[in-house]
């Protein structure tokens, strides 16, 4: 119910909800479809494994009742013993007449772009916790329904729209506002997408357990990565112990600045004879001003300004002739440009 409903009936396991119409029935009816799966030990070296059996439903241990499964709001199903009671639930879930899933996926993916979500927790949606703007979140949950939940054309409908295309430089009308999106709220980039920003800049890669050469971090399927990569776990990525977003932090830290600032990593992956600042320092017929073009380029997605082209140049110039020196000037603007905030933050 949290993960696909935007809904927190948890409480109701144990006493019906303080807030919301839920009441026991109501937790034990969802559980209810998941009742029939039990867990078998598989063979020597393998894990467990589900399989079906007995009768769908859960006992309400206060009332000692079995409840047969029962869609949120909606009231108990009809379905013969052979029926999954799970394909049911799927049906529902993506059914045009269930009022939370479109609701849900509007409120989760709002947040994806704006770094804020029109309900507060995305995962606690009631009449008691009400949205930041109504009328928004009813057209983008419409439009989520008629599009037959089509993502791509809900990210489509998202990014085109002015709000998400505003300047994120605040004038003197807007600096002070932070819930109506009179301009665009800049946000740290995510753990996953800062460590392959990373890596795009100074051509490295990282290597994680049980995956292909190449992979990036944003490709990593679950939770391990996060306690086995220093950096993903640093900035943010979540453990996934549980359904609740809160898991993931956006928040900037001293570790995180320390990490950016002096980290063997990238220190690693600067040094290494295919960065690409060897790359850029080994294609003799570049130009320094074409050199720094590239790296601004790589690193902001946008052509460099005169007057950053000034102040590296000067930079680079200082160097003279000796090559260590020159190689060490390039470095050295790799570290300022992954370290400023244009780079760090989705803005």
């Amino acid at each position: 119910a949290q993960l696909f409903l935007g809904t927190r009936m948890q409480c109701a396991q144990c006493h019906h909800h303080p807030y919301e119409s839920w009441s026991q029935d109501d937790y034990y009816g969802l559980a209810a479809f998941f009742s029939t799966l039990e867990s078998k030990p598989g063979r020597p070296g393998e894990g467990a494994f589900l399989h079906r059996s007995k009768t769908a439903q859960a006992k309400n241990p206060s009332s000692e009742k079995n409840i047969v499964p029962a869609l949120p709001g909606r009231g108990s199903l009809e379905l013969s013993p052979e029926e999954d009671p799970r394909h049911a639930l799927a049906e529902w879930v993506v059914a045009p007449e269930n009022p939370y899933f479109a609701r849900m996926i509007a409120n989760r993916y709002w947040k994806h772009f704006f770094g804020r979500v029109l309900v507060d927790p995305e995962d606690d949606m009631r009449i008691t916790n009400p949205p930041t703007h109504p009328a928004l979140l009813s057209a983008l949950e419409q439009h989520v329904v008629q599009s037959k939940f089509d993502l791509k054309s809900l990210i489509r409908l998202i990014c085109n729209s002015e709000t998400y295309q505003l300047s994120s430089v605040p004038n003197e009308h807007n600096q002070d506002d932070q819930q109506n999106y009179a301009r665009f709220y800049p946000r740290r980039l995510q753990a996953e997408v800062l460590a392959d920003a990373i890596n795009q800049l100074t051509n490295g890669s990282d290597s994680f357990r049980g995956q292909p050469a190449g992979a990036r971090a944003i490709q990593l399927p679950d939770d391990q990565f996060a306690r086995e990569f220093h950096f993903l776990a640093i900035f943010g990525r979540p453990n996934m112990a549980s359904a609740c977003e809160c898991e993931r932090t956006s928040t900037f830290s001293l570790a995180q600045a320390v990490q950016l600032v002096n980290s063997k990593e990238t220190s690693t992956k600067l040094a290494s004879p295919l960065s690409r600042v060897s790359l850029l320092l080994r294609n003799s017929s570049l130009t320094d001003e074409e050199r720094i073009k590239e790296l601004y380029l790589r690193a902001y997605s946008r052509p460099a300004g005169a007057s950053d082209l000034k102040l590296a140049a000067e930079h680079i110039a200082a160097a003279d002739s000796n090559p260590k020196a020159l190689r060490d000037s390039y470095e050295d603007l790799v570290w300022v440009l992954l370290n400023s905030r244009e780079f760090i933050y989705n803005h």
